[in-house]
């Protein structure tokens, strides 16, 4: 995966930074918690990364993604949205154990 950052901007109020940037890849659009280890890597990230949206282009094997860094999680929760902190818990085993709580509470 290949990545190019199209602006990158600390925003110092919500103690964050923000970055629109272009992946290239090969295969099916990568997942979350897979851009979110290449942009650790490519650009030497640390804090919280929040991965905003993937937009896959048309035709093309690229995707254009908004992602915001936090200095920790507890920030993210303060300035964030819900809905978009599961997102990032989903990868991490959020999804499968609600599916076994539910066969669990089925029996």
């Amino acid at each position: 995966m290949e990545i190019e950052v199209v602006d990158r901007k600390e925003n110092k109020l919500l103690e964050r930074e923000e970055i629109h940037c272009i992946i290239k890849y090969e295969g099916p659009t990568p997942n979350r918690q897979k851009v979110k280890e290449e942009l650790k890597k490519a650009l030497g990230l640390n804090g919280f990364i929040v991965i905003h949206r993937i937009r896959p282009m048309f035709g093309m094997m690229q995707a254009k993604v908004y992602a915001k860094v936090y200095p920790s999680e507890a920030v993210a929760r303060k300035i964030e949205e819900d809905y978009i902190l599961k997102r990032e818990t989903r990868g991490k085993g959020g999804k499968e154990e609600t599916k076994e709580e539910a066969k669990e509470e089925a029996t």
